[in-house]
């Protein structure tokens, strides 16, 4: 708050100096230096504004923020220029011709904003935005060549009078695409600073328009026209320090609907075409040149289709693998795990060869939840799996089954090797020291193992080394049971029972 008052204040004393200096001296000496100084005062405080709200936002409003903020340093050095001008130091025709210039584009880095994704958008600068920033060198270029380089002006700082309407077009599509955007875009927080914005640009343009064609035709610094320039960086500064972020609504049950793709695409569009229409006009004076931009506007077109192309199958890969692991662990999780079983016994059908496999479950797991925590519960799970993964071999497969159960598949294993994998597997867990809510935790794996040989044997396998698990419970735990214990044990079990299937 007092940051914010401070620069209402600030900004408020300045607007009231300006109006004195244009009463007493206007376009007299010391009016227009004047006039000029306050308003890079104006121009220097919009840019720290900026900066500073970008440092206290993220996501989108972060970037808009870092954007406006270059927009208006590119606005600072044509007020520079124009107080450099001011105090008549040195050769002043370059100064004019830069200066105005950087005044009629100042608006550009702003334009990328467009380009802008509220659901993607990083705290940092990354390739895309680079390769946009390019294509917006290429605009200036472009802007240089058709509105500067190629008319011929009553003087080499102006603008044409025959280019004033498509520069006001320009410029009134960019004030669109703004409003536009606000209308499309679903982000509460990016519809408000679109909407201001847009409502600026437009406001400014009818300013500009004023200057060109209206009652500022041909007045000179220092007259009353200066104070509607400096109500136009007022403004977007009064915008900036008032600006919060929306506030999310409590979350739904569903998530919200994300802003449909094809609109945002739309707008990277806007550069490329902007240097194509006003190459079209270059290329009838300098085809080279008109060619070139062109040129290096679909190079940077292309790398940008590229990157995105890339990022999309590294997302889609992504997406891939967290849909078959196991988001705690790590592991393949039971639809993947029983796939590859699928595949491996398909394969095993072909080459004759054994499938071995193994089903482990924690024991007396829910002691470990009930007395040390589900934190603690889900970091001896962890540790469980690491111990798994790592104690098979590299083309073996390990999978949470579900709860606390584990499955290993283990291609060309038959019974023997399939008991000394299992049993290296079980030793290595026992051994391993746990610590879990700052206590020593002993954990110990009942495994169960089968072998197969033929596609369908996917479930009968499953269901032997489910039995083979329930003898080692059955046995004392921390052992290792395998399927052909079954017919042995369940003589032994009472003749009422009803487990085996």
């Amino acid at each position: 708050m007092p940051a914010k008052r401070t620069a209402v204040v600030a900004s408020a004393i300045l607007l009231l100096a300006h109006i004195g200096s244009v009463a007493v001296f206007g376009t007299h000496a010391p009016g227009p230096l004047i006039s000029d100084l306050i308003q890079l005062t104006l121009g220097v405080m919009l840019v720290f504004a900026c900066l500073r709200a970008s440092r206290s936002w993220e996501g989108l409003p972060r970037t808009f923020w870092r954007l406006t903020a270059a927009a208006y340093m590119v606005w600072l050095v044509a007020q520079g220029l124009a107080v450099y001008l001011d105090l008549h130091f040195g050769p002043a025709l370059f100064a004019e011709w830069m200066s105005n210039l950087l005044f009629c584009f100042w608006f550009v880095p702003l334009a990328m904003a467009m380009f802008l994704d509220p659901d993607h958008t990083a705290a940092r600068l990354d390739a895309l935005v680079i390769l946009d920033f390019v294509q917006a060198v290429l605009v200036c270029v472009a802007a240089y060549l058709y509105f500067f380089y190629i008319p011929k002006a009553e003087t080499p700082a102006e603008m044409a009078h025959s280019v004033w309407a498509p520069y006001f077009v320009g410029y009134g599509f960019v004030a669109g695409g703004f409003l536009l955007r606000a209308a499309l875009i679903r982000s509460r927080t990016a519809r408000s600073l679109f909407s201001r914005f847009g409502a600026f640009l437009a406001l400014s343009g009818v300013v500009d328009a004023m200057y060109f064609y209206g009652p500022g035709s041909g007045l000179r610094t220092g007259a009353w026209f200066d104070l509607l320039w400096s109500a136009l960086l007022v403004i977007p500064l009064l915008i900036v320090v008032t600006w919060t972020q929306v506030e999310t609504p409590d979350p739904a049950l569903e998530p919200p609907k994300r802003e449909p793709r094809l609109h945002s695409e739309l707008f990277y569009l806007l550069y490329p075409v902007l240097i194509l229409v006003m190459s079209l006009r270059i290329a009838r004076e300098r085809l080279v040149l008109a060619g070139a931009v062109v040129f290096l506007s679909f190079v940077c077109s292309s790398a940008r289709l590229l990157v995105t192309q890339f990022r999309l199958e590294r997302t889609q890969d992504a997406l891939r693998r967290e849909a078959a692991r196991d988001s705690l662990t790590g592991l393949w999780n039971r639809k993947a795990i029983l796939d590859i079983l699928d595949r491996e016994l398909l394969r095993a059908d072909r080459q004759a060869r054994p499938v071995g496999l193994i089903m482990a479950d924690v024991d007396h797991f829910k002691a470990v939840n009930d007395s040390r925590g589900h934190v603690a519960g889900d970091q001896v799970l962890q540790i469980v799996a690491s111990e798994i993964a790592a104690g098979v071999r590299p083309y073996d497969s390990v999978g949470r089954y579900g709860g606390e159960e584990f499955l290993i598949i283990a291609p060309g294993c038959d019974a023997a090797e399939t008991w000394e994998l299992a049993e290296r597997i079980r030793a290595s867990v026992a051994g391993c020291n746990i610590v879990a809510a700052g206590l020593n935790v002993n954990v110990t794996l009942s495994l169960g193992i089968a072998t197969g040989t033929r596609s369908a044997d996917s479930d009968k396998l499953l269901h032997e080394a489910d039995t083979a698990l329930y003898l080692a419970k059955r046995a004392g735990r921390n052992r290792v049971e395998p399927a052909v214990a079954r017919a042995a044990a369940a003589s032994m079990m009472s003749a009422g029972s009803s487990f085996w299937l």
